[in-house]
């Protein structure tokens, strides 16, 4: 994974984002992005690093988890946004101005749907008699050709 953080850094760069690879101890090789040391404001960034197979990108005391199969256009713009979203943290108007737009573009989250409510609450009181009287067995056996589920119910 090295040889894939050193192609992540050299994309970075050439999208002229302030990174550096670099070793730090416990983690190994990691790319720092969006420092730009010679910025006055000495802006924090985003820490990119490999562990168990699977990227980890650290901004602002958060961790997060990429896909397993993110390939590499897809962790660079990950990054990137990080690092937008860093600098707006920090009082940065044009990375603000980004951000925004990237809000515009997303779509709405849709509505979570609501659990079935039963509109009458007799019927809700008939069934949960009837399931009180109700009882029986289930077993489920494992077999070659599957899983084998057997129940008996009595009323």
């Amino acid at each position: 994974m090295p040889g894939r953080l050193d192609a992540i850094h050299r994309r970075l760069t050439a999208d002229h984002v302030p990174a550096v690879l670099e070793y730090q101890p416990g983690l190994g090789t990691v790319v720092v992005a969006g420092i730009d040391r010679e910025h006055p404001s000495g802006r924090s960034g985003v820490l990119l690093h490999e562990a168990g197979g699977q990227y980890w990108l650290r901004q602002g005391g958060e961790t997060f988890r990429l896909p397993r199969d993110a390939d590499d256009a897809t962790v660079v713009n990950s990054v990137k946004l990080r690092v937008v979203h860093a600098w707006a943290q920090q009082g940065d108007p044009e990375a603000a101005a980004v951000l925004a737009k990237v809000a515009q573009m997303t779509p709405p989250a849709r509505p979570r749907a609501q659990p079935v409510a039963y509109a009458d609450p007799f019927t809700l009181a008939a069934e949960l008699f009837t399931s009180a009287f109700r009882f029986g067995w289930t077993m489920t056996v494992p077999s070659p050709w599957g899983m084998y589920r057997s129940s008996f119910t009595v009323r």
